[in-house]
């Protein structure tokens, strides 16, 4: 029983990454309801990662809705400052995907 509280003690104290909340940006949304891909194949990179240059016009994740898998890109040139999904998570209707800070 000591081992388990201590256990849980440790992953209560384990922080959380920065709250995404914080961070100020143009959002990109999903178009779709779906599950989103972060990285084009399970054994590949993810498309982007927070710190990466964007481009307008570039694919940033997959939605994939229906079996149909589709590509979002961003709307503006500018550099990723915060993902806001999990790799494989269902996603709503305008939910926010990616903050990116514009220039």
């Amino acid at each position: 029983l000591a081992n388990n509280s201590l256990a849980n003690e440790i992953i209560q104290n384990v922080a959380p990454e920065a709250p995404a909340s914080d961070v100020t940006g143009t959002e990109i949304v999903s178009p779709v309801v779906g599950i989103v891909y972060l990285q084009p194949a399970p054994d590949q990179p993810a498309f982007k990662v927070v710190g990466d240059q964007v481009k307008k016009g570039e694919v940033v994740c997959i939605v994939e809705a229906m079996k149909v898998m589709n590509e979002i890109t961003a709307d503006i040139d500018g550099e990723i400052v915060a993902i806001k999904v999990e790799n494989e998570q269902v996603v709503e209707f305008n939910q926010p995907l990616f903050i990116v800070k514009e220039g």
